[in-house]
């Protein structure tokens, strides 16, 4: 078989692109070195990477499911601290309320509430009404 070889062209002006295509070969250098030795070792030989799939889609699998955990975990963290704000932000609502509701039911209050009515406190206590039974014959 004839080997590939690439033909050197030369150009009598550099053009600015030319540096930029100079720079991905060099580095794309060391990379196809290392694919070349990699190949006279046999690593990546079609037979076992074909063998191999299974496990390959197997450790693929196992990456996916604990990104999406991570991503599950982070968003169920996110929801737990919004809860925690919110119950923080309900209990001072509570709090709030229950002195504004404790200092309305003070008697002194409620009588200024209900004096637009002209209802007033009695200044006598209750009296109980005590009803007897009558006796069956």
């Amino acid at each position: 078989m004839a080997e590939n070889t690439l033909k050197e062209t030369q150009k009598e002006t550099p053009d600015p692109g030319e540096e930029v295509s100079e720079k991905k070969k060099a580095s794309s250098r060391p990379a196809r070195k290392f694919i070349r030795v990699m190949r006279v070792f046999d690593v990546f030989d079609r037979n076992q990477v074909v063998k191999a799939m299974p496990f390959i889609l197997f450790v693929t699998l196992l990456i996916m499911f604990y990104i999406g955990n991570s991503y599950y975990a982070e968003s169920t963290i996110r929801k737990i601290d919004r809860m925690k704000t919110e119950l923080k932000e309900k209990r001072a609502e509570y709090i709030s309320t229950e002195s504004d509701v404790s200092y309305r039911r003070k008697p002194s209050e409620i009588a200024k509430a209900v004096e637009p009515m002209q209802i007033k406190e009695p200044l006598e206590p209750p009296k109980r009404i005590v009803v007897q039974a009558e006796k069956k014959k």
